[in-house]
């Protein structure tokens, strides 16, 4: 009898821790779902235009561009720039303030104004030491994404695309420069890099990875040493130092490199609602046109079909009709440009004498 009453004894215990075991792992099952869904609850809540961070480069001799990108893609209202970052060698007594006062946020990077490769590695080391700033205040930001001042860029198809992607992990996304890989000298590997011409993004994951590199006092020097510029340097570091391959999107970036019949020729009224960023060569596209296409992408996301039909058979076909503006073309609205062409008029004035 005491031998059935230890046994029931016994297995009464078992049962027992049995029951507390099964509710503690419930309990703790139960406490990680919560907390998961707590935070995925807390991450649909972060607009994912406030975990993207926006950076323009410009020049103190082309920043009368920018009244440009004022007028179609980047707001006037500078609540709306608080991720937008202006980023420039500098400003002096002769910029038009006035454009100026309707950024927010204004880096002054005082690298060389020349467009020289050291002067564009020095603001792109710039562009990703302030990244760094940036996410040691706010740890919400997952991409930086860079842009040139002769770029229209469609943000809302820019925030759609990237959030499919998971910025923990390493992505390094744009549109490649050239058709073929690049060769490393000294060890005959190829790699291919991103046309900042384009636009490119970063995941922070890749940032992360990237930080011992970029530095403001090491990373101009290294595009010196391997002799490429800053885009193609940066296309370096991350696939044969990092071992991170690009990302390309050749249907949504568009650079002002593509050839004139193989880009907005070809174009139809979709290509153009879907892409992300348009590239404006000053010998071929003038920047004049970005409200016009500002107010054309309005139109489509408006349902206006029809309008934007005609607007835009108009747009892609006008430099085909007018052959002529494509001779002795310069950028207007940069001064560096008109410089070389006043140079060049002098030495061909000069040679004829």
């Amino acid at each position: 009898m005491q031998r059935r009453t230890r046994h029931y004894a016994l297995c009464f215990r078992l049962i027992i821790s049995l029951i507390l075991s099964i509710s503690v792992s419930l309990s703790l099952i139960l406490i990680t779902t919560e907390r998961q869904n707590l935070y995925f609850t807390f991450d649909k809540k972060i607009n994912i235009a406030d975990r993207i961070v926006l950076f323009v480069r410009t020049s103190n001799n082309c920043q009368s561009r920018l009244n440009y990108l004022l007028q179609s893609w980047i707001s006037t209202n500078i609540f709306e720039q608080k991720n937008l970052y202006l980023i420039t060698d500098s400003i002096s007594n002769q910029t038009n303030l006035t454009i100026l006062n309707l950024f927010k946020n204004i880096i002054q990077t005082n690298c060389p104004q020349t467009h020289n490769r050291f002067d564009l590695c020095c603001k792109t080391a710039h562009e990703f030491n302030l990244f760094y700033n940036l996410n040691k205040r706010n740890k919400n930001l997952e991409w930086m994404c860079r842009f040139d001042d002769d770029q229209y860029v469609n943000l809302k198809n820019l925030y759609q695309f990237l959030s499919q992607f998971n910025a923990s992990k390493p992505y390094y996304i744009g549109r490649t420069s050239i058709n073929h890989r690049l060769t490393v000298s000294d060890d005959n590997r190829t790699y291919t890099f991103a046309t900042y011409g384009a636009g490119v993004c970063f995941s922070h994951t890749l940032l992360k990875k990237l930080h011992p590199y970029a530095h403001i006092k090491r990373l101009p020097y290294g595009c010196i040493k391997r002799g490429i510029s800053d885009d193609a340097y940066i296309g370096y570091l991350i696939e044969m130092i990092l071992n991170v391959s690009l990302t390309p999107i050749k249907d949504l970036f568009h650079s002002h490199l593509e050839k004139l019949d193989e880009s907005f020729r070809k174009f139809t009224i979709d290509d153009l609602s879907r892409a992300i960023t348009f590239g404006f060569a000053w010998d071929r596209y003038k920047l004049e046109w970005l409200p016009i296409i500002h107010q054309l992408i309005k139109l489509i996301n408006q349902n206006q079909t029809e309008t934007a039909n005609y607007l835009w058979l108009f747009l892609r076909n006008y430099e085909k009709q007018h052959p002529e503006n494509l001779i002795n073309k310069y950028d207007e609205s940069c001064i560096s440009y008109q410089r070389l062409r006043n140079q060049s008029i002098e030495l061909q004035r000069g040679k004829k004498k």
